[in-house]
């Protein structure tokens, strides 16, 4: 069967010398031939690409779109972006193939016919893919495929392999060996670009130094979430000495809000206070949910803050931290018995306890609209929000900037403690009560909350240099990179910092350095290579590759080198696309 790859290279050289013959007769002297010069038109070649001195002509094209096809999953073409990806992968893998050729036959590489039969007889073929669509595809290089697409498990079956060949690519043996040696000689090159990447010693050691350097701190985290929800929005006279001082910004949203403040349904501004009961709660637990929401209403009416018994006792997911505020909303958006219940009430009146189906409401109606907002109600709308954002900011850096004297002073658990306690005591605007006894043996009592958002002492885990001090936080880069110019003799950071919307202060948390050595990356370097510096050379060797072949491509098309065909196989796919 070897033979037979021999036999069929050398009759296929053979065929191509008398065909290159033939056509030179037919074009001189067969029929239709011009005596005063060639018809040019009669020339003239469909082609998909040229690359310098090669053409690539329909067949390679298809050739080669055709085994792409088999690098997807099957039901991935019917996704026009994913088509469209293929189609572009193809066209620009052969271009770059040629490109990547070209320059290894100027190095003096060579590819023979029977390298390429030794990569056939272990079914194994080249493949190259525009370095824009790998992610889609797959990446250029060898591909291989079970032996016996090839023959038998153990044996090369020439037959076997002539029927794979025109399957998957739609060539003969000869026409692909041809194709396989550009496509081999475009790997060469491949990979001298990338053996011309390395990393050296000294750049694993500062990758070993960020990942095995270790610590943990122990710090407070002042949300501004949570400071928002402190801002007493209902003081009139301090938004408007605000919204004077920021007219310019309150005028600007003024003007980019004001056509969505026109024309409006009736709208409604409510509050409510929720005491859920489970979905198949009986009528006992109905009847200790409405006890619970007696007891509340009791006590607003009796002149006790709306927003403090919502923060203290309200079990609606989405506002109990804003006293339980649900913001402007068409009545319809409620359940109606809520909605009834809302739209008997004036402004500012308090509703008795309302069943739904979620459970007891006490409601509050803080304000109704409809048509077109007046510009001095919708400035007074807009100051209220903008100085909400605004003071939140402010009072969380004040406590940042407060607390960061006395952790310097003391023991940061101590003190951390202290403004948790200082600040929840602000939110709830006043002591947390104990549970208050009611008839029946029911007794009202404080929703528990594990997710305040309150500042609070958290230690972390041990982390490395590139590592996170916190999980949820957006630039945690900036919070590692100034935790490790802590220690033991510099342990508190000198300023609160400011990471996205939040203020930190951090403290190094005594004993936990373990510091990187030379010796054990010594002794682990090897092992390192196979994994996370093989990794990292790798995606820097792919990233040279790209480098390359974008400068290589930019150079051809500036000089005219590189040109995409007028094959009406392309206009009718480009067709196809923009369909």
């Amino acid at each position: 069967m070897l033979e037979g790859l021999r036999r069929h290279s050398n009759s296929f050289l053979m065929l191509l010398l008398v065909a290159s013959v033939a056509m030179v007769f037919g074009v001189s002297w067969g029929p239709g031939s011009n005596q005063a010069g060639c018809n040019r038109e009669s020339l003239r070649v469909n082609f998909v690409a040229r690359v310098r001195n090669r053409t690539l002509v329909d067949a390679d094209y298809v050739s080669a779109r055709k085994f792409a096809s088999q690098m997807v999953p099957q039901n991935a073409t019917e996704n026009p972006a994913i088509e469209v990806a293929l189609r572009q992968g193809v066209l620009d893998g052969l271009i770059e193939r040629e490109l990547l050729a070209q320059e290894a036959e100027r190095l003096g590489m060579r590819v023979t016919d029977e390298m390429v039969n030794e990569q056939f007889r272990a079914c194994r073929f080249y493949f190259s893919v525009g370095t824009g669509s790998e992610s889609v595809m797959r990446r250029s290089g060898p591909v291989e495929f079970p032996r016996t697409l090839c023959g038998t498990a153990t044996e090369f079956q020439y037959p076997q392999f002539e029927r794979s060949v025109r399957r998957l690519f739609g060539r003969t043996v000869s026409d692909l060996r041809e194709s396989m040696k550009r496509e081999m000689l475009a790997d060469r090159m491949r990979e001298v670009i990338r053996a011309s990447v390395s990393i050296s010693d000294e750049e694993m050691w500062q990758e070993y130094q960020r990942t095995h350097d270790q610590m943990a701190v122990k710090y407070v985290r002042f949300n501004l979430a949570f400071y928002r929800n402190l801002v007493r929005d209902d003081d009139a006279a301090a938004v408007d000495t605000w919204a004077r001082a920021h007219a310019e910004d309150v005028n600007r949203e003024w003007q980019r809000r004001r056509e969505s403040l026109q024309h409006l349904p009736r709208q409604i501004r409510v509050r409510h206070i929720l005491v859920k009961f489970p979905d198949d709660a009986t009528d006992a637990q109905r009847a200790e949910a409405q006890a619970r929401a007696q007891a509340i209403h009791a006590q607003i009416i009796a002149g006790g803050d709306f927003v403090r018994l919502a923060r203290l006792y309200s079990e609606d997911d989405g506002s109990w931290r804003a006293g339980g505020e649900l913001g402007w909303s068409q009545p319809d958006r409620y359940v109606a018995e809520f909605s009834a219940a809302a739209a008997a009430l004036q402004p500012n009146g308090i509703s008795a306890p309302v069943r739904t189906q979620f459970g007891y409401h006490v409601i509050q109606l803080l304000g109704t609209r409809e048509g077109d907002v007046a510009e001095a109600d919708g400035k007074r709308e807009i100051a209220r929000t903008l100085y909400r954002e605004a003071r939140a900011a402010e009072l969380a850096r004040e406590a940042a900037n407060a607390a960061l004297p006395r952790i310097r002073a003391g023991a940061i658990d101590t003190v951390a403690r202290e403004i948790n306690t200082a600040a929840l005591r602000e939110f709830y605007r006043g002591e947390t009560p104990a549970p208050a006894p009611l008839a029946g043996g029911i007794s009202l009592a404080v929703v528990e909350r594990s997710d305040l958002g309150a500042p609070a002492l958290v230690e972390s885990e041990a982390f490395s240099r590139n590592g996170n001090v916190a999980a949820d936080v957006g630039n945690n880069e900036q919070l590692t990179s100034i935790a490790f110019t802590l220690d033991e003799q510099h342990p508190l950071v000198g300023s609160a910092l400011k990471v996205g919307d939040d203020y930190f202060i951090l403290r190094f948390k005594d004993g936990s350095r373990v510091r990187a050595t030379r010796e054990e990356f010594a002794r682990q370097r090897s092992e390192l290579m196979r994994t996370t510096y093989g990794s990292m050379l790798a995606v820097r060797q792919n990233l040279a590759l790209v480098r390359y072949l974008s400068r290589a491509r930019q150079v051809a098309e500036r000089e005219r080198a590189v040109e995409v065909g007028n094959s009406p196989r392309l206009r009718a796919q480009a067709a196809e696309d923009q369909n």
